[in-house]
C-alpha cells in the first residue's frame, strides 16, 4: 500500500496497526517513494539473546571488562589513535 506524509503523519497509528498484521507501507513524498515499512520479522538481536538465556540483564548498567582487552603488536591505543588522526 502506498500513502503520502502528510496521510501518514495524520493516521501514523491507524497505519501502523496495519503493518503489523503484516502488510507492507511505502511512503511518499509528491508521489515518488521515499521509504518503506515493514513488519518485524524477527525480534531485535538483543531480545533474542535474553530470550534464549545465552545473556541476562538485571536492570542495571554495565560495569565493564575485568580486563581490558589487548592489542595484538608493540604500538598502544594512543599510538594507533594518533596514527590514524595523522
Amino acid at each position: 500500500m502506498e500513502v503520502g506524509i502528510r496521510e501518514i503523519k495524520n493516521r501514523f497509528s491507524w497505519y501502523l496497526q496495519r503493518v503489523k498484521k503484516g502488510e507492507v507501507l511505502i511512503i511518499t513524498e509528491r508521489n515518488t517513494p521515499v521509504a518503506k515499512l515493514i513488519p518485524m520479522q524477527t525480534p531485535p538481536d538483543v531480545l533474542n539473546l535474553l530470550d534464549t538465556g545465552l545473556v541476562c540483564w538485571k536492570g542495571g548498567k554495565p560495569q565493564g571488562l575485568i580486563e581490558p582487552p589487548s592489542i595484538q603488536g608493540t604500538k598502544t591505543i594512543a599510538e594507533i589513535v594518533a596514527e590514524d588522526r595523522r
